[in-house]
This record gives C-alpha cells, sequence and structure tokens, in this order.
C-alpha cells in the first residue's frame, strides 16, 4: 500500500538536519517571568538571537480554580478546588508582543492529571485530556491558526496517581480533542522520565497511539544547569549522554533523534530578560528558520463542501477567532486584547487540502496568491489567478515544495512551484495556463504510475531561468509518463538562461507533439507516442530514434531539431519544412555527410524519410488538409505575394481562391461570407469574382 508522509512530517525522516543548518534559538514563558515590556521582547529577538517563544496559556481543567504558584495575593494564594483550572493572566500580552517583535510563538498547556477523584477539593471527579483540552481552546484556541506554532501539551504531573497506561491514554484524549475541534496536532513537552518510564511503560498499542497523536516531540533534558552556554545546542542532542530519553519516539522506524525542540536549561541568563539577573528557560530547534516554519499551523480547508481558495470562510486562517474569557475566579487578563487577523493562507503558510470525512473540490479562479508549501489530497482545479509555492528545498526542511496527492488541474491561469511530487495514482492535468517549475517527480508504481494528463495546450517556464526538468521519482515499479491525451499539445517552452530549459526524462505517450516558443525542449525518456512531431520555434532535442514511423514531422524556419543520438537513423513517413514535404532519402545537419542536409537540423542523429507527399491544391498552410485557415492565409497572401498560389502561375489571386474552394475538406462549413482584400487595380474583377463565387454557393 501507498503510504502517505505529509510535509510537515519529512522534515523529521530526513538525516541529521541539523548537521546542514544552523539550530534556531528559543524560550518559553509564562506568568512566572511576570510582564514582559515590548523591549524585553524585541531584545530577546534582536540581540540574544531567539527566534520563538512557547507561552503558557493555560492549566488544569475547565472547573474550579487554583490560586497557588499563579500571581494571586498572599491572602488568597491557598485555594484550590474541582478541576484547578488556572488562565495565565499574561498569555495574550505575551504571544502579542513576541510576535510584534518578529518571533514565531505558539501557547502551551500545563496539564493536570495529577488531580483525581480522590484529590482533595476535586468533588470526586478526576481531569481528563479532553476536557483539559477543552480548557486550553477556550483560552488559546483564537491562536492555534496558520502563523503561529502549534500548541503544546505539557505533560510533568501524575506519575504517582495515575498508571502508565493511564496517562497516556489521558495524553491521547488529549490530542484528539484538539484535532476534532482544530483540525490540528498538537506537539508534546516531556522529560525522559515521562517519555521513557510513563509513556513509554504504557502497552505497545497505546506507545503507538501517543507517537501518532503527538508526532511533534519538545524533549526537556537539561545537561547543564550550572552552565547552560557550555551546552553545544548546535551539535549535541537531548539524547547525546541518556539514550533512553525519547521513550517510544525513536523506536524503529523513527528517527534516532525524534526532536523537535530541545528545553535545554531552565537557568539561563539572557541579558535581553531583566539584565541578565533572572532564570529563564532556553530551548532550541533541530534546524533552521524552514525547520521551524515546517511547526507552524497549517493553513487547512475547514468546510466540507466544494468552493473557492478566495473564500476567507473556507480556510481555517479566515474563521473570525473567538476570544478567550477569564474563568470565574481567576486573575484579570494583563493589558489589551489582540486578536489574530483574519486572512487567506499566507508567504509563511503550508496549505493542506485535506477532508478525511468527505471529498471536495477546491477551485483557484481569481487573485494572486503566495504560499510556502502545498499538500494535496483532494481535488485542485486552477481555472485562473496564479499560485505561487514559494519554499525552497533546504536540508533542515523537506525535500520538495508541493505534494499532490489527489487529482490537480491547470486549465488556466498560472503555478509557480520549485519542486513537486506526483504520487503515484495520481493525475496532474494541464490544459491551459502557464507551469512555473525547477523540478517534478512523477512516482512509479507497478500498475499505476504517477502521470502528467495533457488535456490542452501549456505553458512552461522554467524557474528562476534555471533548466527544468519532469523525472520519473524514486521507487521500483513503471515510470511516471505524460499522457498527450490522443491529441495534438502545444508546448510553449520559455527561454530561460540555462542550455535546456525544460528536460523531459519520462515518458510521452498517446498522440502527437507541438514545440513552441523560444525555449530548449529536451526529451529523454521512452516516449512511444505514435502522432506527428512539429517543432515551431525554438529547439526540440531528443536523445534517441523514437519517432514513430508512420508519422511526420514539421519544421519552421527559425526552429530547430536536434538529433542527439547516435546509431541508425530515426525514421519518419515524411519531412516538411514551412509546410513544404521533403524529399525522401537520408536527413541531417549541415556537415553531417547526409544525403540532404538543413540548417533545420542539428547534432549527430540522422532522419530516414519515407514519403514525398505532393502537395494538396489549396492547402495554403501546408498542414494536410484544405479548410478556412487557408482561406484566411489567401486573403492575406493575396496579390501580395505567391504563398498561395495553387495554379503555379507565380501569385495569389482569384483562380486561386476557386481551386480552394473545390478542394474544400474542412473541418467547419465552406466560409462563404468573408471579404475578399480588392487592391485598386483589381477591384472590378474582385467584385465580379465574389459575385460568382455567392452565386456558385447558393446553388
Amino acid at each position: 500500500m501507498h503510504k502517505l508522509v505529509p510535509l510537515i512530517l519529512l522534515s523529521l525522516l530526513m538525516a541529521s538536519p541539523a548537521e546542514a543548518q544552523q539550530r534556531v534559538l528559543g524560550i518559553d514563558v509564562s506568568r512566572w517571568q511576570g510582564t514582559m515590556l515590548p523591549t524585553t521582547w524585541s531584545d530577546l529577538h534582536n540581540v540574544n538571537n531567539r527566534d520563538f517563544a512557547f507561552i503558557r496559556s493555560s492549566r488544569g481543567g475547565t472547573t474550579g480554580e487554583d490560586h497557588r504558584q499563579g500571581g494571586y495575593p498572599s491572602n488568597d494564594n491557598t485555594f484550590f478546588n474541582l478541576s484547578q483550572r488556572y488562565d495565565d493572566p499574561n498569555f495574550m500580552q505575551n504571544i502579542t508582543r513576541a510576535t510584534s517583535a518578529g518571533m514565531l510563538a505558539g501557547p502551551y498547556h500545563y496539564s493536570r492529571p495529577d488531580i483525581i477523584a480522590s484529590t482533595q477539593n476535586s468533588g470526586g471527579i478526576a481531569n481528563t485530556g479532553t476536557d483539559e483540552a477543552d480548557h486550553f481552546i477556550a483560552m488559546a484556541g483564537a491562536w492555534m491558526r496558520p502563523g503561529y506554532l502549534q500548541p503544546v501539551f505539557d505533560l510533568e504531573d501524575g506519575e504517582l496517581e495515575r498508571t502508565d497506561d493511564e496517562l497516556a491514554q489521558f495524553s491521547i484524549d488529549f490530542s484528539d480533542r484538539i484535532h476534532e475541534v482544530m483540525g490540528i496536532r498538537p506537539a508534546i513537552y516531556v522529560n525522559g522520565n515521562y517519555a521513557n518510564f510513563v509513556l513509554g511503560g504504557a502497552s505497545a498499542a497505546l506507545q503507538d497511539q501517543v507517537v501518532a497523536a503527538f508526532p511533534t516531540l519538545w524533549s526537556a533534558r537539561w545537561p547543564n544547569q550550572s552552565d547552560p552556554d557550555s551546552i553545544d545546542v548546535q551539535n549535541e542532542h537531548p539524547g547525546t549522554s541518556i539514550s533512553w530519553v525519547y521513550g517510544p519516539w525513536d523506536d524503529p522506524p523513527n528517527p534516532t533523534h525524534p526532536w523537535s525542540f530541545w528545553q535545554y536549561a531552565s537557568t539561563a541568563r539572557l541579558s535581553g530578560f531583566n539584565n541578565g539577573n533572572s532564570n529563564i528557560d532556553v530551548n532550541v530547534a533541530q534546524g533552521g528558520m524552514e525547520f521551524l516554519k515546517d511547526h507552524l499551523v497549517p493553513a487547512i480547508w475547514t468546510t466540507g463542501s466544494n468552493g473557492q481558495w478566495s473564500t476567507l470562510t473556507n480556510w481555517n486562517s479566515g474563521q473570525a477567532p473567538i476570544a478567550p474569557v477569564q474563568g470565574p475566579g481567576q486573575l484579570p487578563r494583563s493589558g489589551f486584547l489582540t486578536l489574530p487577523s483574519v486572512r487567506l493562507p499566507g508567504s509563511d503558510d503550508t496549505v493542506v487540502l485535506d477532508r478525511p470525512t468527505g471529498s471536495v473540490t477546491v477551485t483557484l479562479a481569481t487573485g494572486t496568491h503566495d504560499i510556502r508549501k502545498l499538500e494535496v489530497r483532494e481535488t485542485l482545479n486552477i481555472t485562473g489567478g496564479s499560485l505561487t509555492i514559494n519554499y525552497v528545498p533546504s536540508a533542515d526542511s523537506t525535500p520538495i515544495s508541493a505534494q499532490f496527492s489527489g487529482p490537480v488541474t491547470l486549465s488556466g491561469g498560472s503555478l509557480s512551484v520549485h519542486t513537486l511530487q506526483v504520487d503515484a495514482a495520481q493525475t496532474f492535468s494541464l490544459g491551459g495556463g502557464t507551469l512555473t517549475f525547477d523540478t517534478i517527480h512523477l512516482m512509479p508504481h507497478a500498475t499505476t504510475p504517477a502521470e502528467i494528463g495533457m488535456i490542452g495546450d501549456v505553458s512552461f517556464s522554467p524557474l528562476n531561468d534555471a533548466a527544468a526538468s519532469i523525472v520519473n521519482g524514486a521507487g521500483g515499479g513503471s515510470s511516471g509518463l505524460i499522457d498527450l491525451g490522443g491529441a495534438n499539445r502545444a508546448w510553449q517552452v520559455s527561454d530561460g538562461a540555462a542550455a535546456v530549459d525544460l528536460s523531459v526524462n519520462v515518458p510521452i505517450v498517446n498522440g502527437a507533439l507541438t514545440k513552441d516558443g523560444a525555449g530548449t525542449l529536451a526529451l529523454g525518456g521512452a516516449n512511444s507516442y505514435t502522432g506527428d512531431t512539429t517543432v515551431l520555434d525554438g529547439t526540440l532535442s531528443i536523445d534517441s530514434s523514437f519517432l514513430a514511423d508512420a508519422a511526420d514531422l514539421f519544421l519552421s524556419t527559425g526552429a530547430t531539431l536536434d538529433l542527439n543520438f547516435g546509431g541508425g537513423p530515426d525514421v519518419v513517413d515524411s519531412l516538411f519544412f514551412d509546410g513544404v514535404s521533403q524529399t525522401a532519402g537520408t536527413w541531417g545537419a549541415v556537415g553531417s555527410g547526409a544525403q540532404f542536409t538543413s540548417p533545420l537540423l542539428t547534432g549527430t542523429g540522422l532522419l530516414q524519410v519515407s514519403t514525398l507527399v505532393a502537395p494538396i491544391p489549396g492547402d495554403f498552410d501546408g498542414d494536410g488538409d484544405v479548410d478556412n485557415a487557408d482561406l484566411s492565409k489567401w486573403q492575406t497572401d493575396y496579390a501580395a505575394n505567391a504563398g498561395s498560389d495553387a495554379d503555379g502561375d507565380g501569385d495569389s489571386d482569384g483562380n486561386d481562391f476557386l481551386i480552394w474552394q473545390q478542394n474544400f475538406t474542412g473541418p467547419g462549413p465552406l466560409a462563404t461570407s468573408q471579404a475578399v482584400p480588392e487592391p485598386g487595380g483589381l477591384a472590378l474583377f474582385a467584385s465580379g469574382l465574389s459575385l460568382l463565387i455567392l452565386c456558385r454557393v447558393r446553388i
């Protein structure tokens, strides 16, 4: 079975990302740090190089109060009851100021599974993971959206009060509730003891569920509290000195060091915080800024029905945020309430089109849209506007910019992407618009490899003037392919700075190919299409003799066919230059020693032309039929040149028009009402001729 690997997880599967990129640094804070001024946040970011922050929003469940360790005055700091709810009064101020200073920030919830039915003042009710998640959503749900780091479940209590299985289930229930309401999975903060001996002590089935419920691990491991600056956070890991610190997260086939974030000390002194006179928790990410952005909340399609990309309410980023309200008995909120702005997916967002319980079609028809990454598991139709996927693969993040695990169609507008993967059994349909890219991977499969399905003519443009390529993806099975759909498809290839603008290294099948545009198209796959090949502009380079023996080859002045192969000649039925059939025989580049040569041919290969085709009277455009397109050409050439000379008298006149009419084959009806050009000296003749033609047609 083909297993889908979301982009947001691929960074965890790559080898040693931290060795390739400078790891970014962060902090985590709560009410313990008191009021942090905007200048404090600015200094932490700009002076102490802290790029991210996790900020506590809540503690405990939805009921009761907990006045201990929370900033209550000394005469009111001992009361607690029920699920011991605590709303951090500094959360909203902290997260607003952190993001305003340029840091990426997200909320965390301190869980209280230590509260069970027998706990003092609990009312005989044990806390549940679901209820605590509801508390978290109530206080921080407005920030569980694109632009903010994944929400975090903080597990460091309950070991004495619950069994390992119970704590594992509590954690799973918490994650499941966040996913049910917000559509995302939270991260987990856990130390080595809880990871290995508590969650790792649960049943094997529950361990697997915990890892699936929390794909992002924030590991708390303090190797040197007395001198945190001496810790080599750029190269070491939480598990460098204690191998069991990750619990089930490093069980095979998971990575050896599966952490995304590492809280490496709680005793750091940073100049930006209280002039370096107070301790603060410090963290490091296992990668640079691209890795960090992988852990932002993705932009997800929230509606269960078809819709337009440009409609705000279809996205979690476009939903109106619900303002948190401090619960009964809670400390008043610090500062003003500033909620996130509603918006469409933006330039730092990973967009995920996935409705697990249904099937939807998303249409992008208008507007200019710039996003970071794209995962498609539904149907996406791009009919207009533009979509730019701006991520360029880096060593600390994913190797692809977009993954099509569902059907995608480009029929208008434009799509720009650096590296695209089309999964097996999926079709990326091209029927119009402009596709700009660096690399497209078509994934192989034993029976249903990925394919590009041509349903119309498309413009191809290399990204950043580099060489674009379409290649077979890694893996076994049949190669990905391009299906021309049984028709003649025109490829407009732009001319960039590279010698080859577009390389196609997968088979092209089923139809005919027209190369247009000033760029160079190189075909290197096991091509088997049997239709004609036409080169109108630029260069078409072929590296094997695959042209069908019964097909024709059409070249236009200014275009080039590069025969980039050796061995015997490639056989074609007929060869046409500007619509004129060429002599049968062996053809090659000038200086090739072939029987016949032309500057329209380059390379070392040869063509064996089988048939010289006599011209069809009235086929003025040389496309093998006599239709209304030939009439248009005759109108242009009339009395001006011999381009539409059917009777061989050296000019284009009314007699040639009559020959066109007599040999008309279509397609389409015979045109009789189009104006005939009338140069002054031939006006009378043309008028009479026009009347004669109209009379003949009416008979």
